[in-house]
Order: structure tokens, then sequence, then C-alpha cells
């Protein structure tokens, strides 16, 4: 293992790709000596001394750990844009985010962020629609979209799902989309619910006159299989798909990216599983870096957390996570260990705030996130005294109160279901 990746002095390179990392050395092991391991390992070098590796190679790619904090257990490595595929996510998170987690010098190591270079950005086109073209379809620009996930999460049939989906519409939802464990079961086959499902969006759309949309699970056990899902909803004339990222893995998404330009569909991204390595704050790899691969890659709109509802996720998490999806420069803030990055004009995806919501929460929501964001409810239609549609008008309700300054309980002594709502879900 060489020793000389410890380079405080070094001033990385416009095209090198710069990565933050909380790091915890085992027993005996110095805070230097961790970092020189786990930046070896991430790049050119190995466990012992390596004849293959010549002074003139070592020169050329070797990683620069130029800023090191041991009071902060926080290190910076500006890495050679030669050491990757520039266009491949899989191979970058092999390097920076791979065998060095399980290095035995380390207790715990967390990949903080990552800053892309632009000629790493270059090489992803971002998303295709993102947050205007989703208002584009939506037809909405001056408030955040209400959404609505259909409950339960499993079991419908088909038409039941169709149904609930009708009723979430009926009621004043935008959206309407599956559940993350919901493909193509027995009981509700893909290609059937999403036929019906979008018919009955169609007709809520004529009843109502506001464009509705249905975005229908393609998660698949192969990419073949996604991409065919995503094709069939393409025929049935959907405008949007929705895939699990995480469980489907990177490789699957960036393929599904190229394939949604082709069909001209949105990409809706639930992240479901990524606590299994964000959730500690100490080890693994955060949500922030996540939400920065899913603007890289390209997809449309991602959960992001709510503040407010069930999900784990402080407010200035979350409100960084929002940062990276919808603006073109993102600033450095070494207290939230947030790099620089500047997103060279990729457009910024659409924040959906999601988990454990009621109408009672949108004024929050409304303070918190302000008008790009969708609001996202499951439970918090569903479970409405009146049924889904008046769950969904109460939604509205308390959206259009927030958006004129009035309170809730004011607003409600007009409106039937968001004073139902209030009953059930305000604090007393």
């Amino acid at each position: 293992m060489r020793r000389d990746y410890i380079d405080i002095g070094y001033s990385p390179k416009d095209t090198d790709l710069i990565c933050e990392f909380h790091i915890e050395p085992s027993a005996g092991v110095n805070f230097e000596e961790a970092a020189t391991h786990m930046a070896g390992e991430s790049s050119i070098d190995s466990w012992t001394e390596i004849a293959t590796l010549s002074p003139e190679l070592a020169e050329k790619l070797k990683p620069h750990v130029f800023y090191a904090n041991e009071k902060a257990q926080t290190v910076r490595v500006a890495y050679s844009e030669d050491l990757f595929e520039l266009g491949s996510v899989p191979q970058v998170l092999s390097a920076v985010a791979g065998n060095i987690l399980s290095m035995k010098v380390v207790d715990n190591l967390r990949l903080q962020d990552i800053a892309f270079s632009s000629s790493m950005l270059r090489e992803f086109k971002g998303p295709n629609f993102g947050l205007q073209g989703i208002r584009k379809f939506v037809g909405v620009q001056d408030r955040p979209l209400i959404g609505t996930i259909v409950k339960p999460k499993v079991g419908l049939n088909s038409e039941k799902h169709a149904e609930v989906a009708y009723n979430s519409f009926a009621g004043g939802c935008d959206l309407v989309k599956d559940d993350e464990n919901l493909t193509d079961q027995k009981f509700n086959g893909f290609e059937k619910r999403a036929e019906l499902t979008l018919k009955l969006a169609e007709k809520a759309e004529s009843e109502t006159g506001e464009r509705k949309m249905y975005l229908c699970n393609v998660t698949a056990p192969t990419c073949k299989e996604m991409i065919r899902r995503m094709n069939v909803l393409k025929d049935l004339g959907a405008s949007y798909a929705m895939v699990d990222i995480v469980p489907a893995g990177w490789t699957a998404i960036q393929t599904l990216r190229e394939e949604a330009e082709n069909a001209g569909l949105a990409l809706h991204a639930h992240r479901c599983m990524h606590s299994a390595y964000t959730r500690n704050p100490r080890h693994g790899i955060s949500m922030l870096v996540v939400a920065k691969l899913c603007r890289l890659v390209g997809l449309d709109q991602l959960h992001i957390g709510t503040v407010v509802g069930k999900m784990h996720g402080e407010k200035h998490e979350v409100l960084n996570l929002r940062d990276q999806c919808v603006l073109d420069k993102v600033p450095a803030d070494e207290s939230q260990h947030v790099l620089d990055q500047d997103w060279g004009g990729l457009k910024p995806m659409f924040p959906v705030a999601s988990g454990g919501l009621a109408p009672t929460m949108i004024p929050d929501l409304y303070s918190i996130f302000g008008k790009d964001v969708i609001m996202q409810f499951g439970g918090g239609i569903h479970a409405h005294p009146m049924g889904t549609a008046a769950g969904a008008t109460a939604c509205r309700q308390a959206l259009e109160a927030s958006l004129e300054g009035v309170s809730l309980q004011d607003y409600s002594k007009d409106h039937k279901e968001l004073e139902v709502a209030l009953g059930k879900w305000l604090k007393k």
C-alpha cells in the first residue's frame, strides 16, 4: 500500500470526481492510515505492495486525500476521471462505495456526497421531462400537485384497484400511483390493471376537466420484461411509468431511462429499500448521493421524505434532497456534508413528499417545500370517514386554504370534506 495518498496541498482539477467520506478507524489504526487504505482500495491499490503498480501509473491515477479532519471524522478525496467509466453509475459506485465499506481498518465508513465534474455530467442526459415537463403534462403551473397511492398496498383485484384510482382522481388528485410492492401478482395482473386504471383516468379527466396521471409500477425480474411493460403503458396511452429504483438496480435504471425516452414516458422513482444503506449516519451511503444519482441518470421525480410524516428524515436532510432535485447550482454546506455541485443545465427533478401524510399537514408541507413539490397521500386519503373521493377533495381544500393563507379551521366551515378530515386527524 502506497503512503502518498494524503495530499493536503492538492487542489482538485475541474475534471476530478470529489467524494466526501465519514470515516471511523478500527482500534489500533490511526486516522491517516485508514484514509490511505480507503483511498487506495477505492482506486488503484491493494492491501499489500504490488509490483504491477508502476510509479508512472501511480502518479497518473493515484487518489488525493486533499482534506482530512480527524476531529470531524471527515475526509475528501479527489479521483482522476480516468479511473471511471464516465457514463456508468454501477462502475462509479463499485469504486467509491464498493469494497471500501467492508475494510477491517475501519469500523464505519459512509459516502456522504459526490461532486460530479462537468465532463461526467456530459455523459448523462438527466431527466427527460423533469419538474417543468411534469407540470406541462398535468397542466398545473402555480401550485403543488396532489397525489395518492392506491391502498391497500396489495390485495385488491384490478377492477377494485381501478375504482379506487378513479375515486381519487374524481376527488381531486392529479396523480395516482401503485405502491412499491405491487407489480404483476396473480390477483392484480399488470396489463389488466394498467388498462382498466388508465381508462378510468380518462373518464375522470372528462368529468373534471383536469389532467389525470396514473403511475403504474413496471419493476420486473429482468430489464427485458421491465421494458416490455413500459411499452404496454405506451400503447395504452400512458404518460408515466414508476420503478423501484433500489431493488431494480442502477444498470436497470439506466437502461429504463434510455427506453423511456423512446417511449415518451416520464419516470417516477420510488426509493423503497434505500434505508438499508442510507439510514445509518456513520456507515453506508447517504440518501443525498442516491438523489444526485437519480438526477444524473435522468429520473423525473423522486421521493425525498416529508419532515412531518411517518418516514425517517430530519428537516435539514429532506431540504438538502429538495435542493439537489430542483436547483441549478447547489452551494457547499460543510455542516451538512454537502459539496458544491453545478448541475450544468440538467433539468430539475420533481420532489415527492410521501409517507404518513394527512390533509391536516398540508399547511406545514407548503411552508416547508413551497409550490414545487408533489404531496402524496395514502391513508390520509383512503381513511377519510366519507371515503376516498372525499379524502382527495379534503386534500385539495386544504391546499386551497394554504394557497390563500386561510387557516384550515376557517376554510373548513364551508367545506365539509375538510371539516371531517380535521375531526379525524387534527390533534386535539
